[in-house]
């Protein structure tokens, strides 16, 4: 069930009616209702994979559960006569299972054959012979990604004290299933979301106006920007081989724009939809293209995803506290990793290493950091230049599909650009799209506070024309079934 469907449209209209009207006046009620349309629409893609996630909600509950059971047994006994040290605890045997059920959950159902591959290739390899490896017929459960980090950092923040594990089983269920950012986040941490699910909500005329219009302007960014995008790339990336010149620096420009449409776009109907619900997710993006370094770009960049690697995998490593040559093997190995969770493939984990690598070179060594705004214009443009380069990697199915495409870029063949399903016509208004995303992000960067109060709360008549030209926009002008498929790309991750 798309977010830019039909189905989703009824299932939330639905959902929207019957939650408000009956299911909203008590917590247990209200978060039942919940868990049961979020496990519809899951259940929506695969019903048979409804029972992972139950499996993994409920794991991840009752080590959290265990886990915060030691650390209140420690707290006891550190006030009694025996030292705590000799009350050696099962805390931690309870954190491995936790880590082991999770991440052993997302390797074998994204990573098995991924890594079944490689290690035929590296022994075919060493023994320069042919090795076949074993391949399984395993589908990916969609969203598993993005679950099994939530349920992993609750318990890992548990373990660490930073929470105390609830005891409400339909709280977290819920917790855990939401549905708005249950297949692509964002990303909820437990001490700011899960205490939603425990406080009674009312009607909020303001919110829903607010939820309703995020959604809008979620699908007018999918349907009319990120899903014309899609047509061009698809066809220029389908064989780069056959490209050269100006269409492929076009390729890649689209596609840079078309991932930063498709999954913000993504990140606001979620936060829209939680938001008309009575919740409150966290921001997953923040005007990326406006970022002056490549800390500020990641600052802005799928944040929750990015907080997540921070806290729970680059602080482990020791941060930034063994020397400065650790400090940028840490940066390097959290961008590499965050390369794989991406996708099964070496391209990703290129992708990843080298954005950790500009990270580190740029930032730490070179510290980038402009102060004018000309050298703040120039550097912006660096970083998103070598940020949308780099992403050659992400979008190319094969690693020589990804040598093919830079060795194709050029200043010629300016003719070829309109053999790629736009005309002339068609790139123009591509393209004054893109300067008015980018024109509108950049007044909301300065003046964003100001806009927003002044289009919410005065000129109802303007307010209603943009409302009326959005979503007219999104049914006229909307791409509908040409290119991909017109699933979010981050669905597959």
């Amino acid at each position: 069930m798309l977010f830019n469907s039909f189905s989703f449209g009824l299932f939330l209209f639905c959902s929207y009616i019957l939650y408000w009207a009956f299911f909203n006046r008590k917590i247990v009620l209200r978060n039942s209702f919940i868990l049961a349309i979020s496990y519809l629409f899951y259940g929506f893609w695969n019903a048979k994979l409804l029972l992972l996630i139950f499996a993994i909600t409920t794991t991840d509950f009752c080590l959290g559960w265990l886990i915060d059971k030691e650390n209140k047994k420690e707290a006891f006994d550190s006030e009694g006569s025996e030292p705590v040290a000799s009350k050696s605890s099962l805390r931690k045997y309870y954190l491995i299972a936790a880590i082991v059920a999770n991440l052993g959950a997302l390797c074998f159902f994204k990573y098995f054959n991924f890594f079944a591959d490689s290690f035929a290739k590296m022994v075919g390899f060493l023994t320069s012979s042919e090795v076949d490896s074993v391949a399984l017929d395993i589908v990916l459960p969609v969203g598993i990604s993005f679950y099994t980090f939530q349920g992993l950092a609750y318990v890992l923040d548990v373990y660490k004290k930073k929470i105390e594990a609830t005891r409400n089983v339909i709280d977290f269920y819920a917790f855990l299933s939401f549905f708005p950012q249950l297949i692509a986040g964002p990303i909820e941490r437990a001490k700011d979301f899960l205490p939603q699910f425990q406080k009674v909500v009312t009607f909020d005329y303001e919110q829903a106006r607010r939820g309703f219009f995020l959604i809008a302007v979620g699908l007018f960014k999918k349907v009319v920007i990120a899903d014309r995008l899609a047509v061009y790339v698809d066809k220029v990336y389908a064989d780069p081989s056959s490209v050269s010149g100006w269409p492929a620096v076009v390729a890649v420009l689209f596609f840079g724009f078309q991932l930063y449409l498709d999954f913000s776009a993504y990140s606001q109907i979620a936060i829209g939809t939680a938001k008309v619900f009575g919740f409150k997710l966290s921001q997953n993006f923040n005007m990326p293209y406006l970022a002056t370094s490549f800390k500020d770009f990641w600052a802005r960049w799928h944040i929750t995803l990015t907080s997540w690697f921070r806290d729970y995998l680059y602080f482990s490593l020791g941060g930034n506290r063994k020397g400065v040559y650790r400090t940028m093997l840490n940066v390097i190995i959290v961008f590499s990793v965050s390369g794989l969770w991406h996708g099964a493939s070496w391209n990703f984990v290129i992708w990843g290493f080298l954005n950790g690598l500009f990270m580190v070179l740029f930032d730490k060594v070179l510290k980038l950091a402009p102060t004018t705004l000309f050298h703040k214009i120039v550097s912006s443009l660096f970083v998103v230049g070598l940020w949308m380069l780099s992403l050659v990697f992400f979008r190319a199915e094969t690693f020589s599909d990804a040598l093919l495409m830079f060795q194709n870029l050029g200043l010629s063949n300016w003719e070829g650009m309109y053999l790629f399903g736009m005309d002339s016509r068609e790139l123009k208004f591509t393209f004054v799209l893109l300067a008015g995303l980018m024109l509108i992000e950049a007044l909301l960067k300065s003046r964003g506070e100001k806009i927003e109060r002044l289009f919410f709360e005065n000129y109802p008549p303007v307010r209603w024309a943009i409302y009326v030209s959005i979503v007219l926009a999104s049914v006229y002008l909307g791409v509908y079934g040409n290119g991909s498929d017109n699933n979010f790309i981050y669905f597959q991750f």
